[in-house]
């Protein structure tokens, strides 16, 4: 029983259910801003207007360049392998391309989504989608958090040591232009990442800077650009850029012609493709 004079079990009591108020009240802050960050500010979807110059390829996704790296015959140099030349097939066995030719040899743009960034992809350019192929982790996702760190520190190459551009689950479309040229977006998974969505199929048309999918709670987006697709590049490592409005390089041609209203039909044979 409490005492009168206020010093009893009651009195005690009192500051102790203050402190439990306290605390439920922090956890449940904390949890309410987990889940507005993952239900409304991560899924958020600003309007995004492309440059008015048609010749301007844009961004696939928000985020920090990571690298701008040339590619020779469907070769690229990655510093996590001591800048050994590793075959990426996302834009190789897919498009088939023979070295030497236009499609096997251009620029692969990488780029990194923070957790602040909007991750909706969209496509650098105007075209029809004639591949998309998916690939499992090898044997499973690992963190991105070395390149977050290396941006940090602003430790060039961003990408040194970065296991997961070589092992992780990713889905590439292939973006044919009028003229032939296929552009490549990669969509490459976190280790923490929910799913990777793309909501085109092989046929499928697509405007400059149009949304077709998303990494849910990850990751990074790399764009590869044959040669007959780039007057200029004009995006440096470190720069951050904005998807469907930055202007990430210069063709020599018109990439924002509207698609056509049927499936186009390419000289290619359209691939869909699992591994």
């Amino acid at each position: 029983m409490g005492s009168l004079d206020g010093r009893g079990p009651i009195a005690v009591m009192s500051p102790l259910r203050w402190w439990l108020v306290a605390a439920v009240t922090s956890v449940g802050s904390f949890v309410a801003a987990v889940v507005y960050w993952r239900l409304r500010f991560f899924f958020r979807d600003p309007q995004r207007i492309p440059p008015t110059d048609p010749r301007a390829v844009v961004a696939s996704a928000d985020g920090f360049v990571t690298y701008v790296k040339r590619v020779e015959a469907g070769r690229v140099p990655f510093a996590v392998k001591k800048g050994r030349t590793i075959p990426l097939s996302e834009f190789t066995d897919v498009v088939h391309a023979e070295p030497g030719s236009p499609d096997a040899s251009g620029y692969l743009i990488g780029i990194y989504m923070s957790e602040y960034s909007v991750h909706r992809n969209r496509s650098p350019i105007a075209g029809s989608v004639v591949f998309r192929r998916h690939r499992g982790a090898d044997p499973f996702n690992r963190s991105m958090a070395r390149v977050g760190a290396n941006l940090i520190a602003r430790h060039s190459p961003y990408d040194e040591g970065c296991d997961y551009l070589l092992a992780n689950e990713r889905l590439t479309i292939g973006v044919e232009h009028a003229g032939g040229a296929v552009a490549t977006v990669t969509q490459i998974a976190d280790l923490w990442v929910d799913r990777i969505v793309a909501h085109v199929e092989v046929g499928d048309t697509l405007d400059r800077g149009e949304q077709y999918g998303m990494i849910r709670f990850g990751s990074q987006c790399d764009v590869f650009l044959p040669d007959s697709l780039v007057a200029e590049i004009t995006v440096s490592p470190g720069q951050y850029v904005f998807a469907g409005k930055t202007t990430v390089a210069l063709s020599p041609v018109s990439v924002s012609h509207p698609p056509r209203a049927t499936p186009h039909v390419s000289a290619r044979t359209p691939l869909e493709v699992h591994s």
